[in-house]
This record gives structure tokens, sequence and C-alpha cells, in this order.
């Protein structure tokens, strides 16, 4: 997509190049634009055996396991996914998605995927090898590739910068193998110099796809939503339903006000934030967040304090994600945690180690520990960094918080001793579900668009487990809510 949709215009700002402005005013969850399918989307390497090529259906290989395969992404699935039968590398849920993902770039890079297998390009060379390919072969539109080449690069900045990666190379050495790599497989005549400057505009413009509830799959880039601009409090979220990228607003964005989304998350330390926005893109943000470092109002801690606390907790959650097995980093993140203790739950990065305790207990199937922290979360955390109440962070917490609370109930009922320690709290969990359900369905159309797939999932989600639309009484559902607080006040 290379046309702009009526209601935002391209504008320049002085010290950030191009962006988006409204041209209208827009109201707060209202759908700015939407990118009938990107320009070029990859999936991760881990993600090709469970997602689909071309409208990237995610069908999580252990979908058996109700909640566990789909409380963190999509409902879970009976649909098998079949390989194409000449590269074994990507993967389809249907022979109508095979044939528009050949027709629009697998029949460039089936041939390349044969050669490799099993290896596969790593994402960054992917997409600019599918390009080189594409536009050899003259199956990409001018408007699109042009739209492409004006894209900021910042290649002189990666050339110069001596940021290194995980693999121990600088950004600048890894530009070059991959831009190696792509010239080598696309069999291109384009200068290696054209190539890299290609392989640098990927790195900054490129967006994480994911499913419709932010599960990570892949890679894509659209020359609409690359000419966003940042901002630590942006007035608008993307969201994915399927190959459809939507940007809806957060909050009410009058005429002329420049449109902004998020490059980094907002449960992040400042320096954290600052360090990746001066790394990846090369500004340095000057917000009040990032500019001030403040301590959330807390006068009784010095920011010296709080940095040391931060320092350690990043330590012991770094400590548990190099362990081989979930069970080994569960007390690490707990002792993380522990840390702070005496101190808002909202304080960076106290969030962020948090929703990884909650993937962990999720990975062991420790549904009560994985229902607290949710709880934690919902109740002391999300209204402070996901405002307002539809922004789809929140919306798909709740909708995975309801999904937990069905599977509490359940078990429950079986008399299961994994949630035994659960029954003292005397929760009506079905008030509770239907209160979430209500939440997730109002909030849902302004989050992600009430023709999205996520509302799809959430609807049947409702029926099949025969969740009613009743309503159910604020002062019943007050009286649930202290319960549950209680639970996420006593896992710490």
């Amino acid at each position: 997509m290379t046309e702009l949709p009526p209601n935002v215009y391209r504008g320049e700002l002085p010290d950030a190049g191009s962006g988006l402005f409204a041209s209208q005013l827009i109201e707060p969850g209202e759908e700015v634009f939407r990118v009938q399918g990107c320009l070029v989307s990859v999936l991760n390497q881990s993600q090709l055996t469970t997602a689909c090529a071309n409208c990237f259906l995610w069908v999580p290989e252990n979908s058996e396991d109700g909640v566990g395969a789909g409380a963190l992404g999509e409902e879970p699935k009976s649909k098998k996914l079949r390989a194409c039968q000449r590269c074994k590398i990507v993967r389809y849920c249907s022979k109508e998605c095979q044939a528009q993902s050949w027709s629009h770039s697998h029949k460039y890079e089936c041939k390349l995927f044969s050669k490799l297998y099993p290896q596969v390009l790593p994402n960054t060379a992917r997409i600019v090898t599918q390009l080189l390919l594409r536009r050899k072969a003259k199956d990409l539109p001018s408007s699109d590739w042009q739209a492409f080449l004006a894209l900021q690069s910042h290649i002189d900045d990666f050339r110069s910068s001596h940021n290194g990666t995980s693999e121990g190379l600088s950004t600048w050495q890894t530009i070059e193998l991959m831009s190696q790599a792509a010239s080598k497989y696309s069999d291109s005549r384009e200068p290696m110099q054209f190539i890299q400057e290609m392989t640098a505009r990927v790195l900054v413009n490129a967006l994480t796809l994911t499913t419709p509830t932010f599960d990570p799959l892949g890679l894509t880039l659209s020359t609409t939503a690359s000419l966003l601009n940042h901002s630590c409090t942006p007035n608008t979220a993307i969201t994915y339903s399927g190959r459809h990228l939507t940007l809806r607003s957060l909050i009410s964005i009058p005429q002329a006000t420049e449109i902004t989304i998020s490059y980094t998350a907002p449960t992040t330390t400042p320096p954290t934030r600052l360090t990746h926005l001066q790394a990846r893109y090369f500004f340095t943000c000057t917000c009040p967040s990032c500019s001030t470092h403040t301590t959330n109002n807390l006068p009784e801690i010095s920011d010296t304090a709080i940095e040391a606390l931060s320092v350690r907790a990043i330590e012991l959650q770094n400590t548990a994600s190099s362990q081989q097995k979930p069970e080994q980093a569960g007390p690490l993140l707990k002792q993380a945690l522990d840390l702070f203790k005496p101190y808002p739950p909202h304080l960076q990065p106290y969030p962020a180690i948090l929703h990884t305790a909650f993937l962990n207990a999720i990975s062991l199937q420790n549904w009560p520990a994985a229902l607290a922290y949710s709880l934690r979360a919902y109740f002391f955390i999300d209204a402070i960094h996901y405002q307002p109440e539809w922004h789809p962070v929140r919306i798909v917490r709740k909708w995975v918080l309801l999904r937990l609370v069905v599977q509490t109930a359940a078990l429950m009922s079986e008399g299961d001793a994994s949630v035994k320690g659960l029954e003292k709290y005397g929760v009506d969990w079905r008030v509770f579900a239907l209160a979430l359900l209500r939440d997730i369905e109002e909030g849902g159309g302004r989050s992600h668009g009430v023709d999205s797939i996520f509302a799809k999932q959430v609807d049947g989600f409702a029926r099949d487990a025969g969740m009613g639309r009743g309503s159910v009484e604020g002062e019943v559902v007050g009286r649930e809510m202290r319960k549950l607080r209680r639970i996420a006040e006593d896992c710490g």
C-alpha cells in the first residue's frame, strides 16, 4: 500500500523527518487506516511449522493443551498445516492460501528454500532477498518499490556505529553478512552498497508481525506504517488480523496532530528505552519520562537506589532466561519480583519481570501462579501503563485472564488438586468471567475492530464455553473483585 488514506497526510518535522498527521479529527478507538497485506512479511524460523505462510493463521503444535496453548495466542485449532511439497519449508492451512502465496512471492523463493533446506535465511535477509527477486521478475509495482526506497535507512549511522549483536558482531558487520547472502541467493546484479542500504532500510522500518493477541510471528514491512514516528505516549496502536495491519487511535487526535506509535514497551525503564531507540533508530527521546528519569513520584527512595534495584532485578531475570529448564527459572524470577515488594508494582522494570514470571508459570502449567500474576497486572499495572480501557494490550490481557479464569473454574469443579489452594478465597468465578467477557466485547471493537479475527475468537470461545450474554450487577462484581484482589496481593 502506497496511497495514504483520506484521514491522514504526510508532513515534515524539524528533527524527525517525515511523519503522518491527522487531516481531520480522529475519535478515540477509531480505525485510522488498514493495510490489506503489507509489502512483504516473513515468519520466524520457529514459527514456520506453526503458522500459515500466507494468512498467518497460528496453529500451535501443542494445541491440545487448551489454555496452555491458547492463553497467550489464538484459540487452539484442529486445522493442520501442510508443508510445500517442493521446498518443505513453508506451510499452509489451505490450498487457497498456498495458491495466493505462490502467486505473490513463493514462486521466486521455493527453489532457493529447496537448496537451503533445512536451513533458512534470517528474516531480514529473507525480506531483502524476496524484494530483489520480485523486483528482478518485474513483479513488484513501481510505486511500492519507490515507496520502499524513500524510507530512511540510516546507512551512514550503521556504518559508523559500534553497536553489537548477541553473536558478538557489530550491527554493521551483520548488515554486510545479510546483504552478501541476499545478493548471492537472489542472483542480483545490484551493487553491494545498494543492497546494504536495502538491508539497513529493512532493519529500521520492519515491524514485528504478531497474532491478534501479540504472540510474535515474524517481520513485516509496510511503507505506510513505516512513516509513523515514535512516542513513549503514543496516540495510536497497531494490531494484526491475519494479513491485515490495522492502526487504531488510543485517544482523540485533533486535526493537524502527528500520529504516533511506540517503538518500545512502556513497561521498560527509561535508560533501556533510550538505549534501544538510539541503537536501532539513532535518535534520543526527549519525552518527559525519558528526560527526567523520574522514580514515579517516590520521594522516600532515591533515583540511585531505584537504578541499583532495577539492575539487580534485570540480572536475575537474565539469569532466569538462561536456564535450560523453566522450573529452574521460577525461583530466580520470584526473587527478582520480591526486590520490589516495598514499592508500587507499576514501577519499572517490575511489570516486565512479572510478565516473564507469568510466561514461566504458563510453561509449567502452574495455573494458580499464572492466575495470580495475571490478576496482579490486571489490578495494579495495566491501567497505568496501557491507557485507555480499550488499549489493545489491555484488552488482550483481559482475554488471557478470562481464559485462565474459565480454566481455573473447570479444574476446581473437577476437584483438581493443583488449584485446591484457591478454594479459601471463595471466588464466584462465573461472575468474574462474565464481567471480563463484557469488558472484552465492549472494548474489542475499539482495540481490534468488530470484524477482526480477535472478535471472532472471543465470540467463539464464549459460545463454546457456554457463557451467555447476561449482565451481572455491579455490587456482585465488586464483591468478587475484592476477593480476586486478595489473590493478586498475596502473590507479592
